[in-house]
């Protein structure tokens, strides 16, 4: 049991992360649809794909607990492949966010759900690429300590 820890960690981190991502879904879903549809489509929206890439992921790791030894190894090195790429990504979509909330010269800004923020570090993209991270961060030490 102490041996896997770091993997049912990994599993946490990726849950809190699609249970995020999907309630940020909802939210935006809810307030579309509240509107008439004259928000911004949740489909078009960087947390819809974001939201996948974490439920893949938490599927992912737990398909990985309950893998051998040899098997975990592989499946992890995978599974950090795509944190990475999920990483890139939202960091990305934060980055362009905050370009976009710094150079635009309106009163009212947006988040990337098109909802009104003073604040560019209270948005979903920010609080799911920091879920991304540490994930990331929890494969990487995974790999570490299994020397994969």
């Amino acid at each position: 049991m102490k041996k896997k820890i770091l993997f049912y960690l990994q599993s946490l981190v990726l849950l809190a992360g699609t249970i995020f991502a999907y309630f940020t879904i909802y939210t935006d879903f809810k307030r579309y649809y509240s509107l008439n549809c004259t928000t911004t489509n949740p489909v078009l929206t960087p947390c819809f794909y974001g939201a996948f890439a974490f439920l893949i992921g938490f599927i992912w790791s737990i398909i990985i607990l309950k893998r051998n030894k040899a098997e975990q190894l592989k499946h992890e090195k995978n599974l950090s492949y795509l944190l990475i790429a999920g990483t890139i990504f939202a960091w990305g979509n934060f980055a362009y966010e905050l370009i976009k909330f710094y150079s635009v010269k309106t009163i009212v800004k947006t988040s990337c759900s098109g909802v009104p923020t003073a604040n560019p570090f209270t948005t979903a993209c920010f609080y799911g690429a920091t879920i991304f991270l540490a994930a990331l961060i929890t494969s990487l030490v995974i790999r570490k300590k299994k020397k994969l």
